[in-house]
């Protein structure tokens, strides 16, 4: 089961990296996209939230997907400090074309699948998206203080990694 999922995450990867492509953009900004497309209409410190960004990177993503035509921001009718971010109607135009068309392709598989079955699948990938939301926190917790400058082929201290086997391994 875990090599199915892992060939599912990397056909994900496959298809985010040719989507990003096609929109001329790069993969964090699709990300965030996403996100957006997802939740709907957002602030941007929702949006750093969400995508475990930090404010400083969102305000340069949303000006970069601004810029495209993909995201705009829109003033608070009732607050007009508040700032919200929403996909552009080309954006979801885009997405409908790009991912609301897959009902076609689906059918046949799904159409197999029993109410049961379904309901299954769906605890599977929650459940997956609680674990790897955990593993992605202990990684951050164990990324050293300049991991943005550090050289990705430095190797993990030994503490460091002793470290993490203790928080990682069950009964560790």
């Amino acid at each position: 089961m875990v090599a199915a999922v892992r060939e599912e995450q990397t056909a994900n990867e496959i298809v985010d990296d040719q989507v990003a492509l096609f929109l001329g953009i790069n993969r964090t900004d699709g990300r965030c996209l996403d996100i957006v497309e997802r939740h709907g209409r957002m602030t941007a410190g929702a949006l750093a939230t969400e995508s475990g960004l930090t404010t400083g990177a969102v305000t340069a993503v949303v000006d970069r997907l601004e810029t495209s035509g993909y995201l705009q921001r829109v003033r608070d009718a009732s607050d007009r400090r508040k700032v919200f971010i929403e996909l552009t109607p080309l954006m979801t135009a885009i997405t409908k074309k790009l991912f609301y068309n897959m009902e076609d392709m689906f059918q046949g598989t799904m159409s197999r699948l029993t109410v049961r079955d379904v309901e299954a699948i769906t605890f599977f990938l929650r459940a997956g998206i609680y674990i790897n939301g955990h593993r992605a926190r202990l990684l951050k917790e164990h990324l050293p203080i300049n991991a943005a400058t550090a050289a990705p082929s430095a190797p993990i201290s030994p503490l460091r990694r002793s470290r993490f086997r203790q928080r990682a391994l069950p009964g560790g």
